[in-house]
């Protein structure tokens, strides 16, 4: 199975490489019918029966949320981009919070964190200028992710650094 999904995520990686503007010119409806689909199946156990319905609140309230979202991305198509590089933006810069706290930890007379602090630089840097420049760099960080799922597919996943742990 683990082979599997190297080799989807090797393939997926290829694509972004190779064709990110078409995948950027995409992503908005593969992203929004996902959240739609996603949202939708997250609601379903609410409805189903009368007596859990507590129990699910959370998962309907997320559902609902996904929906809404899903909706707005599908409508929206290309103009979507900017909102979507500001939130991977975000989630750059709590990735990149990460890699400070390692590096903050790890700080000492044997300078292991020298590898975090580099990360944590690279981090900051990209997703600051995705965060002031979501419409502009967005499909220079389709081919980034590219490379960083051809590089998880490569390296096993045991020996992965902070920034590919899949811990997002």
């Amino acid at each position: 199975m683990k082979r599997i999904a190297c080799g989807l995520f090797a393939i997926i990686g290829l694509l972004c490489v190779i064709f990110p503007e078409q995948i950027t010119a995409a992503l908005p409806y593969v992203l929004g019918i996902t959240m739609v689909g996603t949202g939708i199946l997250y609601c379903l156990p609410y409805f189903r029966s009368r007596e859990a319905r507590a129990e699910h609140s959370a998962e309907l309230a997320s559902g609902c949320v996904l929906l809404v979202v899903g909706i707005v991305c599908v409508v929206h198509g290309a103009g979507f981009i900017g909102p979507m590089g500001i939130v991977w933006a975000i989630i750059g810069i709590r990735k990149a919070a990460r890699s400070l706290s390692c590096a903050i930890q790890e700080f000492g007379a044997n300078m292991a964190c020298v590898t975090s602090l580099i990360e944590f630089i690279v981090r900051m840097t990209l997703s600051v200028l995705l965060l002031l420049y979501p419409m502009e760099k967005f499909v220079g960080h389709i081919v980034l992710l590219g490379l960083e799922l051809i590089a998880v597919s490569i390296r096993p996943a045991k020996q992965l650094p902070l920034m590919l742990d899949g811990n997002e």
